[in-house]
């Protein structure tokens, strides 16, 4: 017996495995989100709507698009379907559920998804749902998956999923018992991520008023004559970004995109590699000399920092220090090079601060994809304090954020414990490894 079914050997009496054909119809939705005149109008539930929900609902902002009276009969929504992902840019992020809780009329799986409905007779839905939520039980489909750069999961693969099957009063018992226990865990998990938001939030507002007024109370002010601006100590200068820095630029996509990354090499920093908080390398790419080389235009330098210039992570920012040696960045990623006139963490600071990141959300350009033009950035305004009062600013900026940073440090632990615990209690509780009474 293969080692993902381990779970099999210790099932409880009454319980068999058996596969998810047997007990649930199953289809591969081909619905795009292309519009056409001559279709029917429906919405869609989407890739995100399921990756991102346990539950589908009414709730939910569906997508509008078209479909054919055939698509819409073979995937219309039904309350009680399991909706799963079916593809991804990772093999161990695949088969994602959601189960559809609510629905409405011409609300159809969009594409890249697959309807997993349940012979009632067999299966309770959300048991299927759960079963599916489990790693222990979905790891089947991860190593089913097939690709390279893009994983996807063949449609025979998910009919051949074994699931662990007690008699339907058991499933309705599982299904309580992990409502219940579920239920408490999102709620703690909630109450700890408001917290962690608190603390960022005050963390930017105490960087903003020291970037806007600095450390003194009692200094004189001037009116900057920028409105969003305000009052500034009357010795600080105002400037556009493109008078402190000495270079505004980005990286590109390297010749031959993701199949020319390396297990080693010139570290390639990309959005995901760039947080508020410094920089996150787990998942680092690594590049040839050679193409770091080619791509000298965008090579990192200490003291560079590092600003998200695309997509949903736009305008984070950190900076960098030099840790990692030769470095590079990708076009989602654009190089802020301080002159002599700018400390780099003070200008990390401003571009964390209200003052940065408003006048981010005031030049996003490009239709559904937000963006950030070099032009934008260079004309970008700030207060600017000399050297000497930005180290001061700086340096207690620092110890301010470090009593923070022990708490959010400890509440982010105790967040990825409840996960954990969630995890591990439906995975628990579908193999029959706790008694519920």
């Amino acid at each position: 017996m293969s080692q993902e079914l381990n779970w099999i050997q210790t099932l409880p009496n009454g319980w068999i495995a058996i596969p998810l054909k047997a007990i649930a119809n199953y289809f591969v939705s081909n619905v795009d989100k292309v519009s056409k005149e001559e279709e029917i109008p429906v919405e869609l539930c989407n890739y995100t709507d399921v990756y991102k929900n346990d539950f589908i609902t009414t709730q939910l902002e569906f997508m509008q698009s078209s479909a054919t009276e055939e698509e819409i009969r073979k995937f219309q929504l039904a309350v009680g379907d399991v909706v799963i992902t079916k593809d991804s840019e990772s093999w161990d992020d695949i088969a994602i559920p959601a189960l559809v809780a609510e629905t409405k009329e011409n609300l159809l799986c969009g594409y890249h998804l697959a309807i997993i409905r349940s012979n009632l007779n067999k299966v309770v839905p959300e048991y299927l749902f759960r079963c599916i939520e489990a790693k222990v039980i979905r790891v089947q489909l991860e190593l089913s998956s097939t690709g390279v750069t893009r994983f996807g999961l063949p449609k025979d693969e998910i009919g051949r999923l074994k699931l662990p099957i007690p008699d339907i009063f058991v499933q309705r018992k599982v299904v309580s018992f992990l409502k219940s226990e579920i239920s408490y865990i999102d709620r703690l998990i909630t109450q700890k991520e408001k917290l962690i938001n608190i603390l960022a939030e005050k963390r930017q507002a105490f960087i903003t008023q020291v970037v806007i007024r600095g450390l003194d109370s009692s200094i004189k002010l001037k009116d900057s004559t920028i409105y969003w601006l305000g009052k500034v100590p009357e010795h600080w200068e105002i400037k556009k970004i493109k008078y402190i820095t000495s270079k505004i630029g980005s990286g590109v996509t390297p010749k031959g995109g993701a199949t020319v990354y390396l297990d080693e090499g010139i570290p390639l920093l990309r959005s995901q590699n760039i947080h508020f908080d410094g920089l996150r390398l787990e998942d680092v790419a690594f590049i040839s000399e050679e193409t770091h080389n080619e791509m000298s235009n965008s090579k990192v330098r200490a003291g560079d920092v590092l600003l998200n210039i695309t997509g949903a992570s736009i305008g984070r920012c950190y900076f960098y220090e030099g840790q990692l040696g030769e470095a590079n960045v990708n076009q989602h990623v654009c190089i802020l090079r301080p002159n002599r006139k700018v400390h780099t963490k003070y200008l990390y600071l401003l571009m964390t601060s209200t003052i940065g990141q408003s006048q981010i959300d005031l030049n996003q350009v490009g239709g559904g994809r937000e963006g950030l033009t070099f032009d934008s950035l260079k004309s970008f305004t700030v207060s600017l304090p000399p050297i000497s009062e930005q180290m001061e600013i700086i340096n207690v900026v620092e110890k301010h954020n470090s009593k923070f940073n022990e708490i959010e440090v400890a509440t982010r632990k105790t967040v990825d414990l409840l996960r954990e615990r969630r995890v591990a209690l439906i995975s628990a509780a579908v193999t029959g490894q706790i008694e519920i009474q």
